[in-house]
C-alpha cells in the first residue's frame, strides 16, 4: 500500500532524501535525439535550488528517468523575511506584460505581497518543499518537451519516490550510488567523462580551482585576488542531515578529493563485473564512515538498494518509525551490516 507523502517527510526538520522519478512507460523520452532534454533538467535544477530552501547533494540526470540528493531546510526558509519570501517567489512567478514577456517585479507588488500574513506563510511553506519542487520543476519540462514534441498528454509518472537519508553514512552512500548510475548503465566507463551527473560536477569545480591557484601562484600578488571557484552543488560538509545550527554539521568524516576517489575506485569495481577488493588507502574512508566494505560493493554494483522509505543506521531507523508511527524500517542498502536490515519498536 502506497504510503502518504507528509508520513515520510517531516516537513518541519532539516532532512537528506534521495528522489527518483521516471518518464512515462519509462520511455527513453531524454535520450537518442532527446538528450537536449537532460540539459534542460539540469539547468532546472541549477535554477530552483538557486531559490527554494534547498540544497543539491548529488545528481544524475538519465535517458528515462533522473535521481537527486537533496537536503531541504525548513529552518533557512524561517529565518527569511516576507520581502524576501516574496522575491525568490517571483523569481519561479515572474510578473509578464500583455505579450508575455518577463517582466521585474515593481516595489508596489513586492511590499503588498509581503504585507499579506497567510500569502507569505503559504509561500514560505512552499519554498522548503520537496513536494513543490518537484512539481515545479517536472510541470515545466513537461510542457516545455510537449511543445518540442508537438503533442500533448503526460511525459513524467505520477508520482516521484522519495527515500529518507537518516545518517551521515546512508547520505554521502547514496550520493556515490547516484554518481556511479551511468557506469552500472553502461553509458560511460569512468565518472569524469559522465553527463549530467553532480561527480562530473565537482571534478570540473576540483580542477577550476587548482587552475585558478596555479595562475595565482605564477603571476603578478594582484592576481591572488582571483575570486575562488564555486559550485551549485553542496560542499562536502553540508552532506549530513543535519541543520546549519548542528554541532555536527563541521564533522563531515571525509574530504572532497576522498569522496571524488572513493567514486573513481569504486566505480573501476563496478564496471569491471568482478568483487575485487578495496584498495588499501579507501578502506579507512568507508571505516570512518561506519560503513562495512562488503555492503559498500553489493550496494554501489546493484540496482535499488538505495529505494524503500528510509536509509540510516538501526538506532537512526528506530528513531524514524517512532515518529512514523509504525513497527519497523527495512533498509535494503543495509550499508551497517544489520542483520536482516530491519529495525523497529516494541
Amino acid at each position: 500500500m502506497t504510503t502518504a507523502r507528509s508520513h515520510l517527510i517531516d516537513q518541519t526538520r532539516t532532512g537528506c532524501y534521495h528522489v527518483i522519478s521516471r518518464c512515462v512507460r519509462r520511455g527513453f523520452l531524454c535520450g537518442d535525439q532527446w538528450d537536449h532534454r537532460r540539459e534542460w533538467i539540469e539547468a532546472a535544477l541549477r535554477e530552483q535550488a538557486a531559490v527554494f530552501a534547498v540544497e543539491m547533494l548529488g545528481y544524475a540526470v538519465m535517458s528515462n528517468h533522473f535521481h537527486l540528493v537533496m537536503k531541504v531546510h525548513p529552518d533557512r526558509a524561517a529565518r527569511w523575511s516576507a520581502r524576501e519570501v516574496a522575491e525568490r517567489w517571483s523569481v519561479l512567478f515572474p510578473l509578464r506584460d500583455r505579450d508575455g514577456n518577463v517582466r521585474p517585479p515593481d516595489l508596489r507588488y513586492l511590499e503588498a505581497r509581503a504585507a499579506d500574513n497567510a500569502w507569505v506563510a503559504d509561500r514560505r511553506g512552499r519554498l522548503s518543499s520537496l513536494s513543490w519542487f518537484m512539481k515545479l520543476m517536472k510541470e515545466r519540462i513537461a510542457r516545455r518537451a510537449n511543445r518540442d514534441d508537438g503533442c500533448t498528454g503526460h511525459f513524467w509518472e505520477g508520482r516521484f519516490t522519495s527515500v529518507a537519508l537518516l545518517d551521515q553514512a546512508a547520505v554521502i552512500a547514496c550520493m556515490a550510488y547516484v554518481d556511479l548510475n551511468p557506469i552500472r548503465a553502461h553509458m560511460t566507463d569512468r565518472p569524469e567523462a559522465s553527463e549530467r551527473t553532480s561527480v562530473r560536477e565537482r571534478i570540473d569545480e576540483r580542477q577550476s580551482e587548482r587552475a585558478r591557484q596555479r595562475l595565482a601562484a605564477e603571476v603578478a600578488p594582484a592576481m591572488q585576488l582571483l575570486p575562488a571557484v564555486t559550485s551549485w552543488l553542496a560542499p562536502l560538509q553540508s552532506c549530513t542531515p543535519w541543520s546549519d545550527d548542528s554541532t555536527r554539521l563541521c564533522s563531515c568524516p571525509i574530504s572532497t578529493d576522498d569522496y571524488l576517489e572513493l567514486v573513481d575506485q569504486t566505480g573501476r569495481i563496478v564496471r569491471s563485473g568482478k568483487r575485487g577488493a578495496i584498495p588499501a588507502h579507501l578502506a579507512p574512508i568507508l571505516m570512518r564512515l561506519e560503513i562495512d566494505l562488503d555492503r559498500w560493493l553489493e550496494a554501489m554494483a546493484n540496482g535499488g538498494r538505495f529505494g524503500g522509505s528510509a536509509i540510516g543506521c538501526a538506532w537512526a531507523r528506530a528513531k524514524e518509525a517512532v515518529r512514523r508511527g509504525v513497527a519497523w524500517i527495512v533498509d535494503r542498502a543495509r550499508l551497517h551490516g544489520s542483520p536482516g536490515g530491519a529495525v523497529g519498536v516494541a
